[in-house]
């Protein structure tokens, strides 16, 4: 199946077209419903709990979700609905994560943290091995340095004189 991107085009905001609502009509565009992380955390407190979502909760993280992206997911929706700040979210964020990670931790479900970058260098060997290859990095370094060099020596105009770049060692 192919995406036709010409049915799209003409789909995007208008600019200006922020302008055109009533101000403050938009839930980002007032004041946050809570103002202290505090008020912000107990709110979440009082939504996760609930046991239909502690059962949605579980079901998302044990469907792979990693927890971080769900936390990331409840913070980001609570800005766009108003009900708190962006530095709230911020602040409350990794006691969310503790609250949910605590819930499936209760009940005894694996689950992915999402704390861990899975394309970062983990093996020491290979480390090691870098470390030790440095020494042909550097004498390879060296290499195209003097080729740089050189190419630059040659590489003079018609009117100027030869340009020597290497450092002339003192004689004795």
């Amino acid at each position: 199946m192919t995406l036709n991107l010409d049915q799209f085009q003409f789909q995007s905001p208008t600019p200006g077209m922020s302008l055109t609502t009533e101000p403050k009509g938009r839930p980002w565009e007032r004041p946050a419903k809570y103002s202290t992380p505090d008020e912000a955390f107990e709110f979440y407190i009082n939504q996760l709990t609930i046991p239909r979502r502690v059962a949605q909760m579980l079901e998302i993280l044990e469907n792979g979700y990693p927890a971080t992206n769900l936390v990331d997911s409840i913070i980001l929706g609570g800005v766009m609905q108003g009900l708190h700040s962006l530095d709230v979210a911020i602040i409350i964020a990794p006691a969310l994560f503790e609250l949910i990670t605590g819930v499936a931790d209760t009940t005894g479900l694996e689950y992915e943290e999402g704390l861990v970058d899975k394309n970062a260098l983990e093996d020491a060997s290979l480390v090691a091995r870098a470390i030790k290859s440095s020494k042909k990095a550097e004498e390879f370094k060296k290499t195209i340095e003097d080729e740089d060099i050189a190419q630059v020596e040659q590489a003079v105009s018609l009117m100027a004189k030869p340009v020597s770049l290497r450092e002339e060692e003192p004689e004795e």
